[in-house]
């Protein structure tokens, strides 16, 4: 597959077929270890097992045997779903979502050694609680707090309002209810939030939700009083569903840590001629500022794969296109000096254009709008892949700088602004000709730009991902 334009060279992708939520990642026995939701027979949804990766580093990884495959005549027969991962009792243990005979149930399974792992049908959470249906009932996400073990579990409420519900645990075996940990205010945030995360950040505790169906990512910050979230402010973690299955672990530094499954944006009839298909993100470093906003920023590591700048050509304009480089595999700061904040011009960059300007993607911020966009229009000429554009609000105070990285990797693009916005996409540009980029400024900004070429994540060569033997 080295030869595919479109594979990305920097964020995780499976050796073949299709991948989507990141599950149980961790930091054990110095390694991180990142299992994700994975099809071994096809570049396609179904027949849900958990692949995994491991690191020493967060960035180069290492492709593990299978971890996880569905038990015949078990809870998990139909699929082995979303989940995390914690150590109780010194037990390696994983706590995920079973599907069988139409019922969504929570799994647990235990391991010595990360690599194989035995399901433990006793501790099964079989029924959800009322209002809740036994198809609304996902993604557990657990943690330990005041010497207890809780559970967070994405639920909808009659099939109509996002909730979380908490379960609580001496043992981390024997599970209470407690009750809705948070409940939607608004139906405009989706019908069922999928994967939670539930953690402490600072002083306060953060709730991360993926809203179904497909609407994107959302945070919200606050209390965790008496066993319940009181939120005191929110706010969008990713748009549109560019980036979606959002899961969260501490660091042995003491960093918030996140991964994100970006999907493909194009038809299957593509997918299955280049044989895989979904991503990760990169790590992210998740904090809070000093307003108590969520921020997000690639980790630091990764710009251990930076191979070499790339040659940036200044134009010596002072509005219009001022500098040009080119390049699929990218890792790209710039920052905008605006004059004003109520500039009603555009500045930005494009990437991944072809010579003849037939294909482009842009990156385009309005300073009156508060408006970051990706333009993809014509980010491809081919009809079987999505064009949508990409818009997220983006307030800079007045003397604020605009920052961008920008990570380009083949048909993978992240955009981080100022750390508090993020926009994930793909984009799949048809001529091997379109690596051509630019930083454009239309009204009157000053820009500094640093483009590197990148390398690749995988650490030596990739294993054969191997059906796990069943215990």
């Amino acid at each position: 597959m080295t030869s595919d334009q479109h594979r990305p060279r920097f964020h995780f992708t499976a050796p073949t077929n299709w991948i989507n939520d990141p599950n149980g990642v961790c930091f054990h026995a110095g390694r991180y270890h990142l299992y994700y939701q994975y099809n071994p027979n096809a570049a396609k949804w179904g027949d849900i097992h958990w692949g995994h990766a491991s690191s020493a580093d967060l960035v180069h990884w290492r492709d593990e045997p299978i971890a996880l495959a569905p038990t015949p005549g078990g809870a998990d027969a139909g699929g082995c779903f979303s989940g995390s991962f914690a150590l109780v009792a010194g037990q390696p243990t994983l706590y995920y979502t079973g599907y069988t005979a139409q019922r969504q149930v929570q799994c647990a399974a235990t391991s010595d050694d990360l690599q194989h792992w035995t399901l433990q049908p006793a501790r099964t959470i079989t029924t959800p609680p009322p209002g809740v249906g036994v198809q609304d009932f996902r993604d557990p996400y657990v943690f330990r707090h005041d010497d207890r073990w809780y559970m967070v579990v994405g639920a909808s409420l009659h099939h109509a309002r996002g909730q979380c519900l908490l379960y609580r645990s001496d043992d981390g075996i024997a599970w209470d209810y407690r009750g809705p940990l948070f409940t939607s205010p608004d139906l405009t945030l989706g019908r069922m939030w999928e994967c939670p995360n539930f953690f402490p950040l600072g002083d306060r505790w953060v709730l991360t939700v993926s809203i179904w169906l497909g609407l994107g990512a959302h945070w919200f910050v606050g209390r965790f009083e008496n066993e319940v979230f009181v939120p005191e402010s929110d706010g969008v973690l990713d748009l549109d569903a560019g980036a979606f299955a959002h899961l969260t672990m501490q660091g042995p530094d003491g960093r918030t840590l996140q991964w994100a499954w970006m999907n493909e944006q194009r038809e299957q009839a593509r997918i299955d001629a280049d044989g895989w298909a979904g991503a990760m993100t990169v790590p992210r470093e998740l904090s809070l500022d000093a307003r108590g906003r969520l921020n997000l920023r690639p980790v630091a590591e990764i710009a251990a794969l930076r191979e070499a700048p790339v040659d940036v050509t200044t134009s010596g304009a002072q509005r219009g296109v001022v500098a040009t480089f080119a390049g699929r595999h990218l890792d790209i700061e710039a920052t905008f000096t605006i004059r004003s904040v109520h500039d009603s011009q555009k500045l930005g960059l494009t990437v991944l254009a072809s010579p003849d300007g037939s294909e482009v993607t842009r990156i385009v911020f309005w300073p009156d709008a508060r408006r970051l966009s990706i333009e993809r229009a014509r980010s491809s000429t081919d009809a079987l892949v999505r064009r949508q554009d990409l818009h997220g609000t983006l307030l800079l105070d007045e003397g604020e700088a605009l920052h961008l990285r920008v990570l380009l990797d083949g048909s993978v693009l992240e955009v981080y602004a100022n750390d508090r916005l993020a926009l994930a996409t793909r984009v799949y540009p048809v001529s091997e000709a379109s690596v051509l980029g630019s930083v454009f400024v239309e009204g009157e900004a000053d820009v500094a730009l640093q483009v590197w070429a990148m390398g690749s994540l995988h650490e030596g060569p990739r294993s054969v991902l191997a059906r796990p033997t069943q215990d």
